[in-house]
């Protein structure tokens, strides 16, 4: 598949279900979070969101760890946009901003309405309609700070489903689903 993000492109075959783009690293955790959306009854896709030209060969393993477990891969050279993002790092934690605006300009040219990370935090939708990043269930893993300055457009739109979770969970769920990470 090419590097290319169009609709047509292997990523529009699934009919009735709810589609999610799920940012892909080559983890353990990036493979559970597939599983568990699989699970959950997702048509799932997988986006490697290279923010440096020196990191090919992480985004080639990163994309046939996605392959391993059977969904389609694109990469999203987002050097360009990473470099014009103006936020910095301790705000938005480590390219986060410039990570989900590629996912996001990738899941809406797909025609795909969620995005996914392997993020151990949580979102919820308050009374007031106002979207909330919450800390994970398990503290020890939590990193709801690294997103809790994204916009509500954002927040609307992702799922985080290992911020459920303890390390000891998502360690059995890998087991379960015989999920292996390869970076």
């Amino acid at each position: 598949m090419s590097d290319a993000f169009l609709p047509g492109n292997g990523f529009d075959t699934y009919e009735t279900q709810d589609k999610v783009l799920v940012s892909m690293d080559g983890s353990v955790d990036c493979g559970v979070v597939v599983r568990i959306l699989q699970q959950q009854g997702f048509g799932v896709a997988g986006a490697v969101v290279q923010l440096a030209a020196d990191q090919s060969a992480w985004a080639a393993a990163a994309r046939q760890a996605a392959e391993a477990l059977g969904i389609e891969c694109i990469v999203l050279k987002a050097v360009p946009l990473a470099e014009r993002m103006v936020q910095p790092a301790e705000v938005l934690g480590s390219g986060n901003d410039a990570r989900f605006a590629a996912l996001l300009t990738a899941a809406d040219k797909l025609g795909i309405q969620y995005i996914a990370t392997g993020h151990h935090a949580r979102v919820e939708l308050g009374n007031d309609g106002v979207h909330t990043v919450c800390p994970a269930v398990d503290a020890a893993l939590d990193e709801s700070a690294a997103l809790a300055a994204l916009p509500q457009d954002t927040l609307a739109r992702l799922l985080l489903p290992l911020g459920e979770f303890t390390a000891t969970d998502v360690q059995e769920m890998a087991q379960d689903f015989k999920v292996n990470g390869t970076v």
